[in-house]
Order: C-alpha cells, then structure tokens, then sequence
C-alpha cells in the first residue's frame, strides 16, 4: 500500500511506559504531530515532555490497563522489562502477561491501532555484523528477554488475523537509556548501526499511528548508520513513508536520551 495519504485529524494515543527514554521520544514526537497524548507508567513522570492525561498503574493488573484503554484511538506499547532477566520474576509480568492485557483490552474497547514494540534481538542470533537483516528473516532469538518480544510479535499477529484488529510491530535498533549504554555505543562502532535517535523515534511511532490501511506489518526501526544498514529500512519506508533524519553523529541528542 501507500504510505502517502495520511489521516488528517489528531488522535488520542496511549503511550505505556511513558515516562522511560523512548516513552519520552514517542511523546514528543505525537504531541508535535498535535496528537492528544494518555500515559501510562508505574511511576509519576518527572519530566515535563509527559502529559498530564496520566494512569499510573502495571501491566500485570488487568484492570488498570482496561481503564488506560478505555477511550483511545491509537496505543504504542512501549512498557515493558527491557533486558534479560529472570523470566518468572522480571519477565513473565511485563513482557508476557501486560502484552496480553494490552491486546485483550485493545480487542475489547475496539482499538484503532495497536503499536507493539519488539526488539532487534529477536534476530540477534543472526550475523547482524556482516549483512543486513530483513523483517522476513527467521526469528532467532538468543536470550530469554528476546524470545518475550518474539512472543509479543505472535500475538499482535494473532489478534490482527483472528479478531481484524490494525497490528503494528516494531522492532527499533539501539536506544541508549543511560550514561552507561551511551558510553557502550561511543566505544562500538557497529552498536553505532543500530542507533535510534529521539527524533526519528518520535516521527516513527507518529507515522505508525497515522498511517491508514494496516491489517499487521513488523517493521524495522533506526536512525542513519554510519556504514552499511545492519536492518532492513525498507519495508518502514514502503509503508510508512519513514526516512530517518538522525545519525550517531548527533551528539547533541545526548541529553533528551539521558535527561
């Protein structure tokens, strides 16, 4: 399809784990579009990029995620446990159970678009090094964390085939949310090819929500790299009319990463 004939009007968008780095970045990047934003995080923002339409409330409680639900157009879920950890104690909640209510409560309250955030490691285990990677390439998940997100891609599926809801899935390259992930990106010029700056994560996710006529579709997501792609950009550019703007080089992003 084409990605040329946007919709026209603003939305109401739920974005979960609104006050975490890319949560930030989403807001942002809607808001400008003039979308009206709803949050949902376990803890108050302390910045003032989150709106003050707030649900404060986890994943893991059904009925908090229904009542963040109830009324939007558009969710980009964003919360989740973000790296590898003990998967019945970090894991399972969040990342398989809060995917689960997202979508029960999307299909319930008849969601115009659900945006489920994957990762790149759900192909990790491919030479990401040497070529570059396509969204039809087989799965290949090395951590417990990526098999979580590589569940989350099923699902959105399944509920986009079996109930007609609009999915979709995005897999973003490397968004660094501390000092300590930044300085691991200024050292390693291949994590600098999977870089995903603030803006164009904001433009991305704005684009997911406006654009029309999207049954299911999993979609790669970074900046400019400085050498060869290591993911695929084209599908994001068929569908969303996405060009990424942003590159490593742009450091003065530092601080809406880490602030």
């Amino acid at each position: 399809m084409s990605a040329m004939d946007k919709v026209d009007r603003t939305k109401l968008v739920l974005v979960t784990g609104v006050a975490g780095a890319i949560g930030r970045a989403a807001c942002r990047g809607l808001v400008a579009k003039g979308h009206q934003v709803r949050g949902f995080d376990r803890v108050v923002p302390k910045n003032p990029d989150c709106p003050a339409d707030m649900r404060i409330g986890d994943l893991t409680d059904e009925a908090a995620v229904d009542d963040a639900v109830r009324d939007v157009e558009a969710i980009v879920h964003l919360a989740a446990e973000p790296d590898e950890a003990d998967f019945k104690e970090k894991l399972l909640g969040p990342n398989v159970f809060g995917v689960y209510h997202i979508l029960e409560s999307a299909r319930k309250h008849k969601v115009q678009r659900t945006i489920l955030t994957s990762s790149g490691q759900v192909i990790a285990g491919h030479d990401w090094k040497r070529r570059t990677i396509r969204v039809d390439d087989v799965p290949n998940p090395i951590s417990h964390y990526g098999v979580t997100k590589l569940m989350a891609e099923g699902w959105g599926r399944y509920y986009s085939e079996q109930h007609g809801m609009s999915v979709i899935v995005v897999r973003p390259g490397g968004y660094p949310r501390s000092p300590e992930q930044w300085d691991v990106f200024r050292s390693d010029p291949d994590a600098q090819r999977l870089y995903f700056g603030p803006g164009d994560a904001g433009r991305f996710f704005s684009l997911c929500v406006e654009v029309p006529n999207i049954s299911f579709a999993i979609l790669f997501a970074t900046s400019r790299p400085n050498g060869p792609y290591s993911f695929d950009l084209e599908p994001a550019q068929r569908v969303l009319g996405y060009e990424p703007q942003e590159s490593w080089d742009d450091r003065r992003q530092y601080s809406e990463h880490i602030g």
